[in-house]
C-alpha cells in the first residue's frame, strides 16, 4: 500500500486543510492511539504499567501550533492515551525527552523549514527516533479503516497534562554533555529563525562562556523561516563579518538541523562539518568500521577526502530517516546531509539535534584553539549544477540510447574525480540531472551532451 497521509518526513501540508485539517487530525490521532495502545501491550512493562500509552507533543513556533496539537490531542485522548504537552519545543527536545521519560511516542507539530503557513506532524517512537515505514503504514492502515470520517467524538475527553520544563530539561542535558566545554572569548552569531530554538540556543551558549549575538529569536508566529535560518544564511553571514565573529549557527524551524558559517562568513554546509567530525571520532575510536553515511546528495569532495584519511562513504537515499537506518543497521557512528542533518549517537539516541552539532564543532575549536575556517581539513566542495527539465513522458532511460550513452561516457570520463546522476522526479514531470567534477569547465563538459540527448529524445524542455 502506497502511503497516502506520510510524507518523507511525517504529515505536512497547509495548516487547516486536507490532511491539516481538524478532523483529519483528530482522526489521525485516534489511529496513533490504536496502533500504540496495541504495540504496547506487546511490549515489557519497562517497570510501569504498560497501559495507557503515553504521548508527548510539542511543537514549533506556527501561530497554527497550538490548533494543530489541540486537533491531534483530541484523537489520542478519545483513543485513552496520555498525553503530556510540551508546548514548544525542538525536534531534537522532544525526541530526547521521549526517550528519557519512557513515553511511548513523541509526536512534533512542526513544518521544520516550510513557510508559517504550513504545518505537520511528526511522530517518533519510544526510542526517540522517527518511525519506521512499516509503523507508518500500520498508522496509515488505521486512520483508513476509521470509521470517523469526521474526527473522533469529543465527548469524555481527558485533559492532557501540562509539563512545565520540558524545554529546561532539554538544556540541562546538553550543558551536562559538554560540562567542560569552555567558550569564553568565543563569539558567536546565532540565527534561531524564529523557530523552536528561539531563545534555547543563546541561553545555552552563554552558560558555556560564549559571546552571543542572537537574531531572529522573536517569533511571532508568522515570521518562522521568513528570510532567516539555515534557508537562509545571508544575514548571519554578513553578521559574523560585522562583528569580526568566530562562528555563524543557523538553525531551521524546528531546530533539527543547522548550517554554520566560519569567521569569514563563508558557509559550512553539513558535508564540511562531516569532514571536520569524521577524523576526529575515529582518532578517539568512536568511528566504527571508519565509515561516515551520507546520501546521494553528499559532495564527491568529501568522499575523496575521506579515502585519502583511510576512511569511507556509504551513501543512501536523500533524508535523515535513510541515514538513520543505514547507522542503526550496521552500527555507524556518524552520518549528516548536506542540508545540516547531522546524526552523531548518544547514549543510544540517534537524531538530528543542530544546537548539539554546534556544539561539537565548537569543542573542536576550543579544544585544538583552531578558527572554524581551519577545523573540515582540506574540504573544499566540488562544483556541482544540476538540470531539471521538463518532459513529456518518463520513457525509461534504458530505452534512450543517445542519452544513455552520454552518461555512460560522462560516468567514464568522471570516474573518481566527479559523479553524474540522472533521475526522473517521482513527483513531478521533470528529469534531473545533476553533475559533479573537480573543475567547473569538466562539469559543463559532461552536463551539456546528456541534457542535449535528453532534449533530443524526449523532447525535455
Amino acid at each position: 500500500m502506497d502511503l497516502r497521509l506520510f510524507g518523507t518526513d511525517g504529515v505536512r501540508g497547509p495548516a487547516g486543510r486536507g490532511p491539516l485539517s481538524p478532523p483529519a487530525l483528530a482522526r489521525l490521532g485516534l489511529a496513533v492511539a490504536a496502533v500504540e495502545t496495541a504495540r504496547a501491550a506487546s511490549r515489557p512493562a519497562r517497570g510501569r504499567r504498560a497501559e495507557p500509552v503515553r504521548a508527548l507533543i510539542g511543537r514549533d513556533t506556527r501561530q497554527s501550533g497550538p490548533g494543530v496539537a489541540a486537533a491531534v490531542m483530541s484523537g489520542l485522548l478519545a483513543g485513552g492515551v496520555e498525553v503530556h504537552d510540551g508546548g514548544v519545543l525542538p525536534t531534537p527536545a522532544v525526541a530526547m525527552l521521549t526517550r528519557k521519560c519512557e513515553f511511548d511516542v513523541g509526536i512534533v507539530v512542526s513544518a521544520s523549514h516550510n513557510p508559517w503557513p504550513d504545518n505537520g506532524v511528526k511522530l517518533l517512537g519510544a526510542d526517540g527516533m522517527k518511525l519506521a515505514e512499516d509503523e507508518e503504514h500500520a498508522i496509515e492502515a488505521a486512520y483508513l479503516a476509521s470509521d470517523a470520517p469526521d474526527g473522533p467524538s469529543p465527548e469524555a475527553f481527558a485533559a492532557p497534562v501540562a509539563m512545565p520544563g520540558a524545554c529546561e530539561r532539554y538544556e540541562r542535558e546538553l550543558a551536562a554533555e559538554f560540562r567542560g566545554l569552555r567558550l569564553r572569548g568565543v563569539r558567536v552569531v546565532v540565527d534561531a529563525a524564529n523557530g523552536a530554538q528561539s531563545g534555547i540556543a543563546t541561553e545555552v551558549l552563554r552558560r558555556l562562556g560564549a559571546t552571543v549575538t542572537p537574531l531572529h529569536d522573536t517569533p511571532d508566529g508568522c515570521n518562522i523561516n521568513e528570510n532567516c535560518g539555515a534557508l537562509h544564511t545571508a544575514k548571519m553571514r554578513r553578521e559574523v563579518r560585522a562583528r569580526g565573529a568566530d562562528l555563524g549557527i543557523a538553525f531551521d524551524g524546528d531546530a533539527d538541523r543547522l548550517q554554520l558559517c566560519d569567521e569569514a562568513g563563508r558557509l559550512l554546509d553539513g558535508d564540511a562539518v562531516l569532514s571536520a567530525l569524521a577524523p576526529r571520532l575515529h582518532a578517539a575510536g568512536r568511528l566504527p568500521g571508519g565509515v561516515v553515511v551520507g546520501t546521494s546528495m553528499t559532495n564527491g569532495a568529501l568522499e575523496a577526502l575521506l579515502a585519502a584519511q583511510g576512511l569511507s562513504l556509504v551513501r543512501t537515499a536523500v533524508g535523515d530517516k535513510h541515514i538513520v537506518a543505514e547507522m542503526t543497521k550496521r552500527g555507524f557512528g556518524l552520518g549528516g546531509e548536506p542540508s545540516g542533518h547531522l546524526l552523531v549517537p548518544r547514549d543510544g539516541l540517534l537524531t538530528g539535534d543542530g544546537l548539539r552539532a554546534a556544539l561539537l564543532y565548537l569543542r573542536i575549536l576550543a579544544k585544538e584553539k583552531i578558527a572554524a575556517s581551519a577545523a573540515p581539513g582540506g574540504y573544499r566542495a566540488w562544483p556541482l549544477e544540476i538540470a531539471s527539465l521538463v518532459v513529456e513522458r518518463k520513457t525509461p532511460l534504458a530505452d534512450l540510447p543517445k542519452t544513455s550513452a552520454a552518461i555512460t561516457a560522462a560516468e567514464t570520463a568522471l570516474a573518481g574525480a566527479g559523479r553524474i546522476v540522472v533521475r526522473y522526479s517521482g513527483t513531478e514531470p521533470k528529469i534531473r540531472v545533476m553533475v559533479e567534477a573537480r573543475t567547473k569547465s569538466a562539469l559543463k563538459a559532461w552536463l551539456t551532451p546528456v541534457v542535449a540527448a535528453l532534449r533530443e529524445e524526449v523532447g525535455a524542455r
